[in-house]
């Protein structure tokens, strides 16, 4: 057994020489020739990149520094590079590294410019960051109220969520002046809502500081719930982060030490019951060994004893031998200044014999762990070497069987060229024949188009002739019989006897009416005069008069469309309200034209029972077909939206 272990721990020493060793970052200068190095790499870096550089080298200089010398090497910096982009960036590390030398009006001087710079630039995280560094600044010089101004202007910009990640700063800075305005209220708000920001990231050193802070705040004030649970909370986070620390070394223990006190015992007594009753034992064994120091400090240690024993009979229940270790060398120290130095000594010797013990135990895991690493290293290493004398092997084989593989492709290779040439030559006069027929067939439907548009046209111009006639020709006429007659009726009292005339002069109105109305939706009067917008506009007059609730909605229709894409357009308008007039039963209709870049788009929605599209148009949809048509003579593409019982919904898009 002996000589196993010697050799894994020959094994161990041996890996330890051999491991690479790690880049010393203080043999590194971090000084002048560091500086010239980043502004000679910034030359051919964008201004994004010069960002995050020029942040890294006021980092640095502040971490690796000390402030006298980073100081130095600041102003060093600004001689070289003057630019307000760099005083921007670099203010952020110089600020922090005066104000950690003493100098905090100067930072504040610094601070202030940076709130400008970053206005100009419009950088708001860094306008951010220079406020809340102001608020702590100004909160150091015993200015809370100044402090809380720079906090309120930033506030809404934090709402943003690109500017979240500076909450936990704008929180703590905040929670910070109100504890100098002894308004522990709001303080307290302000740590809950950065634990609210952080419970869920990871075990970073970031999130432990601020519960840190969030502890070493209930440390102070009569809140044991809050005492437990954040004690619990922190501690297991230092246990994750830190797995072989002593529990008596972490830096918990050191805000239980700052408040010894005898004012806290009732604290740290109902923290304790909260904590036994929960059965959050990182709590439990903190604050009973911090009962127990005040105990000691204040000159009765006998009295801790009791409440260690207790920790001591609990924590035998438990697997947790590294707080077991703290009770019982608190138990000693505490016993020997309550004067019983055997008890003390017996304690000792529990800590000493739990700790080897545990130790031990590490240490067999370590070696168990290595040796497994050792034979498994071993047997991966010859799995390799066999692989590798595999591959040889193989390689060989491979290469006399590609040198034969090559010689039957080039064979190959030869006999599908030729046979490709023939088939090229083949396709080649396909393609010239089918090319033509498919010139032959373009140019025709060019012919059927420009038919089909002189044919548009033709109608048009036809509709325009009869709709002069009949309003100039016809209309005139049947204004002169109405005039003519409305004479004879004044002066034939036996033709007025039998109500002849009223009906007559009825019929001769409503026939004048009707001239007007066969005239106008020929070639409506508005679309000569005003264009599309006009003609849409008198549509929703008419429809009005009609008795439908009418909306008619016109966005940036162009000033000058093609005469025939307008009349076409408005042909659609027509066709689309006749087919709601006729099957509808609408009460509302809304008329919406949206002009966009080169585009049209046409809505038409209407209140009425709907229909099914596939159902209409296999149903002889005549209707359907000729709006269709008309669009795809346009180009334009067309979206029907029915449903039974929802009414309908029909866009049309028009390329201008």
């Amino acid at each position: 057994m002996k000589s196993k272990i010697q050799r894994i721990l020959f094994l161990i020493g041996l890996m330890c020489f051999l491991a690479p060793q790690p880049y010393s970052l203080l043999a590194q200068d971090f000084g002048k020739p560091y500086i010239d190095s980043v502004l000679k790499a910034v030359k051919k870096q964008t201004q994004k990149d010069k960002r995050v550089s020029f942040f890294h080298l006021g980092d640095t200089l502040v971490l690796k520094n000390a402030p006298e010398q980073a100081t130095a090497l600041f102003q060093y910096f600004f001689q070289k590079d003057t630019t307000d982009f760099a005083k921007l960036i670099m203010y952020e590390g110089y600020s922090r590294n005066l104000s950690r030398s003493g100098y905090l009006d100067e930072a504040i001087i610094l601070k202030q410019e940076g709130i400008a710079l970053a206005k100009k630039f419009e950088d708001e995280r860094r306008f951010i960051f220079y406020n809340i560094s102001l608020a702590y600044s100004y909160d150091q010089k015993n200015k809370p109220d100044l402090a809380l101004e720079y906090l309120n202007q930033i506030e809404s910009l934090l709402a943003k969520e690109e500017n979240k990640a500076q909450l936990t700063s704008f929180y703590d800075a905040k929670a910070s002046v109100y504890n100098s305005l002894k308004d522990y209220d709001t303080q307290e708000e302000c740590l809950l809502k950065i634990y609210e920001l952080v419970k869920d990231m990871p075990n970073v050193p970031k999130k432990r500081f601020h519960l840190y802070m969030i502890l070493d705040f209930y440390t102070q004030v009569d809140k044991p719930e809050q005492l437990a649970k954040f004690t619990q909370i922190l501690y297991e986070h230092y246990e994750d982060a830190r797995t072989n620390t002593p529990a008596g070394h972490m830096p918990i223990e050191a805000l239980f030490k700052r408040r010894l006190s005898i004012e806290n015992v009732p604290l740290l007594k109902k923290t304790i019951q909260i904590s036994d009753s929960l059965n959050n034992i990182n709590s439990y064994v903190s604050t009973t060994i911090a009962l127990s120091n005040i105990f000691k400090a204040n000159g009765t240690p006998e009295k801790g004893v009791v409440y260690l024993k207790n920790a001591v009979a609990k924590l035998k229940k438990v697997e947790k031998p590294s707080h077991l270790i703290d009770l019982y060398t608190t138990l000693a120290t505490t016993s020997a200044s309550a004067n019983n130095f055997k008890d003390a000594y017996n304690y000792k010797m529990l800590q000493v014999s739990l700790q080897d013990s545990v130790t031990s135990e590490n240490m067999q895991r370590n070696i168990a762990e290595i040796e497994i690493e050792y034979e498994t290293e071993k047997k991966e290493r010859k799995i390799l070497e066999q692989q590798l004398e595999l591959e040889k092997q193989s390689r060989q084989k491979n290469q006399i069987r590609n040198g034969l593989i090559i010689l039957g492709i080039g064979a190959i290779g030869l006999l599908i060229f030729f046979r490709n040439r023939l088939k090229y030559q083949k396709t080649i006069a396909q393609q010239t024949q089918s090319l033509q027929a498919q010139k032959i067939v373009e140019l025709q439907q060019k012919n059927k188009l420009l038919a089909l548009n002189s044919m548009i046209e033709g109608q048009e111009a036809e509709r325009l002739r009869i709709a002069k006639d009949l309003h100039d020709s016809l209309g005139g006429l049947l204004s002169t019989v109405k005039a003519h007659f409305t004479s004879i009726q004044n002066e034939i009292e036996q033709i007025e006897k039998i109500n002849l005339t009223k009906k007559t002069n009825k019929l001769i109105d409503e026939a004048v009416v009707e001239v007007r109305r066969i005239s106008h939706n020929m070639m409506p009067h508005a679309l000569s005069l005003s264009g599309l917008k006009g003609a849409v506009e008198d549509l929703g007059l008419q429809l009005q008069e009609e008795g439908y609730t009418t909306t008619v909605e016109l966005i940036n229709i162009p000033e000058k469309i093609d005469p025939t894409k307008e009349v076409m357009l408005y042909r659609l308008l027509q066709e689309l309200l006749s087919n709601i007039r006729k099957h509808a039963e609408a009460k509302e209709i809304t008329l919406q034209i949206v002009g966009h870049k080169d585009m049209v788009t046409l809505l038409v929605e209407d209140d009425g029972k709907g229909f099914t599209y596939e159902d209409q148009l296999g149903n002889e949809g005549i209707g359907l077909k000729s709006i269709n048509s008309r669009v795809n003579y346009l180009d334009g593409t067309i979206d029907w939206d029915s449903e039974i019982g929802n009414g309908t919904s029909v866009s049309i898009s028009i390329p201008l």
